[in-house]
């Protein structure tokens, strides 16, 4: 298995946050895995140059076949993931209000928890992207193409706001913070906050906060199995631990221990993030 997340060109960190290699081979004798992935407060471009897994959404009970380049906008539930025993994907995940800045599309007429075909929302020169990523062995080359490919798109980013810089902030603290002092920091009034955070992130200020949080816990969990709940609730934030399973239940809707026993039947972790 490989995994490696890189940090983006310099020219490139003002809209995306990161870019990720992922790649596995199973024997093909055993079930093809399946991963469960929470909604996290990240929104990416996705590239699968060989096989693009299936998408089961839980709260529809659908299941899709994913195009072999997706953009992925705001997410609000747990979603299912059913990987091929030969999986390769590249991953760019934006800041977050890059797929905003980069699209111009209100993140509140995005679908949620959906995913869209990249070659038509953001460029065909996709098609030719994932044709040269098929062809590279090279993790570091597989960056470049990606980069390349982004570095053209610079010239159409809407303008950067205070709220830019604001909501990393709000990541890094995990979502602990008051909804008061992030309009202060974003130079706006509560009411031009959550007009602007509808239009660049697609949900509420408040929703985005617990989001926010309840990503913590999730990550915290899937990294370091022993970790118990009531100490995940506590370095959460949360009052006690009912208040943790309520969170779950709201974006999962399956209580904690549901997702653990995920975790232990998966073949390996992962190893979800939160970026800031």
């Amino acid at each position: 298995m490989f995994h490696k997340i890189y940090k983006p060109h310099p020219a490139l960190s003002e809209f995306v946050n990161n870019i990720m290699v992922f790649r596995f081979e199973l024997d093909r004798t055993l079930p093809r895995p399946e991963f469960s992935f929470p909604p996290l407060p990240e929104q990416c471009l996705y590239f699968y140059p060989f096989e693009a897994p299936e998408s089961e959404y839980l709260t529809t009970n659908r299941k899709v076949k994913l195009n072999r380049s997706i953009l992925v906008g705001p997410q609000v539930n747990r979603i299912k993931l059913k990987m091929y025993h030969s999986n390769f994907t590249v991953k760019v995940g934006f800041q977050p209000c890059g797929l905003y800045r980069l699209l111009g599309i209100s993140m509140n007429e995005f679908p949620v928890d959906e995913s869209l075909d990249s070659t038509y929302i953001l460029d065909k020169e996709i098609q030719f992207i994932n044709e040269q990523l098929a062809e590279t062995q090279s993790p570091d080359k597989l960056k470049e193409i990606v980069e390349v490919f982004l570095l053209k798109k610079l010239h159409k980013l809407r303008d950067r706001l205070p709220i830019d810089s604001v909501l990393p902030m709000i990541i890094k603290e995990g979502g602990l913070v008051n909804v008061d002092k992030i309009a202060s920091q974003a130079c706006v009034s509560n009411r031009q906050l959550e007009r602007q955070f509808l239009q660049r992130v697609g949900v509420s200020t408040k929703f985005f906060v617990r989001q926010t949080r309840f990503a913590k816990a999730w990550v915290m969990k899937e990294n370091t199995p022993n970790i118990k709940w009531t100490t995940i609730a506590h370095e959460c934030g949360y009052f006690d631990q009912m208040h943790l399973i309520r969170d779950f239940k709201a974006f999962c809707g399956v209580s904690p221990s549901i997702i653990e026993n995920e975790f232990l039947t998966t073949p390996f972790s992962l190893r979800n993030q939160i970026f800031y």
